[in-house]
C-alpha cells in the first residue's frame, strides 16, 4: 500500500493525529481560561457590591439617615455619566421580576451624587456637611472613590426605597420586612432580584450578585 507523505515527510494519518492532539490541548487550556475569567468577574462584582454597601453604612453612621435626600429617592443606581439615561440604567435592561421595575419605580438618584459629590447632577447640595464629624451628624464623604459599571456593563442598583419609614396604614409598604440590597445583575445582565412591595426578605435572584446592607427587622 502506498503511503502518501507531505514535503516534511509526515504521513496523512500522522498529520490528522497531530491536529487532533493540538485541538484537544487547545480545549484543555481554553476552557479553564474562560472559567477563570468568568469567576474573576463574579469575584469583582462581589467585592464591588460589598464596597458600595459598606460606603452606604458609613454614610448612615455620619449623616444619621440613609441617602434618600429627604425621602425623595426610591432607588440608587450607578454613575449617570457612565451608564446612559435614567440615572445610569442603560436602555434595554430587562425588567425586574414582580409587579414593580427597577427602571421606572419612583424617583431615581445616582450613587455618585449621594456618596461622592453630595450634589445633584444640576449642582444642588443634598446633605449638610459635618464640621465636626465626631460630635455632630453630617455628610463626611466622599465615601467612595468612584462608581463604575459592573463587569458586564450594567450599573449597580440599590433598593434604597425600603430604608424610608413605612407609609401608615399600608401593609404592603411595611419597610421593616424588606432588605436593603446592593445588586449587580450578573452575567446574564438581567435583573432578577425582586423590587416588589409584596415580596419580603429579598435575596439575590437568578444569577444576580447582592450584598445586604440592612436586613429586614421582622425576619
Amino acid at each position: 500500500m502506498k503511503v502518501f507523505r507531505n514535503r516534511e515527510g509526515f504521513t496523512l494519518i500522522e498529520v490528522i493525529i497531530a491536529v487532533a492532539l493540538v485541538s484537544i490541548l487547545a480545549s484543555a487550556i481554553t476552557l479553564p481560561m474562560v472559567r477563570n475569567i468568568k469567576n474573576g468577574k463574579i469575584t469583582r462584582a462581589q467585592n464591588d457590591v460589598q464596597t458600595i454597601g459598606t460606603a452606604l453604612i458609613s454614610f448612615y453612621r455620619d449623616v444619621g439617615e440613609w441617602p434618600t435626600s429627604g425621602g425623595a429617592v426610591d432607588r440608587l443606581v450607578g454613575n449617570s455619566s457612565l451608564g446612559g439615561g435614567n440615572n445610569g440604567i442603560p436602555a434595554g435592561v430587562p425588567d425586574v421580576s414582580g409587579s414593580s421595575r427597577w427602571q421606572n419605580f419612583g424617583q431615581p438618584g445616582a450613587l455618585t451624587e449621594h456618596l461622592i459629590r453630595n450634589r445633584t447632577a444640576g449642582g444642588a447640595g443634598l446633605y449638610t456637611v459635618s464640621r465636626n464629624p465626631i460630635n455632630s451628624a453630617g455628610w463626611n464623604g466622599p465615601y467612595l472613590g468612584e462608581v463604575n459599571l459592573d463587569p458586564w456593563g450594567n450599573p449597580y442598583l440599590v433598593n434604597i426605597r425600603y430604608a424610608r419609614p413605612p407609609k401608615s396604614g399600608t401593609v404592603s409598604e411595611n419597610f421593616d420586612m424588606h432588605n436593603i440590597l446592593v445588586v449587580s445583575t450578573g452575567p446574564n445582565r438581567r435583573c432578577e432580584t425582586s423590587f416588589d412591595d409584596g415580596i419580603y426578605d429579598e435575596m439575590a435572584g437568578g444569577d444576580d450578585i447582592a450584598f445586604i446592607v440592612e436586613r429586614a427587622r421582622r425576619f
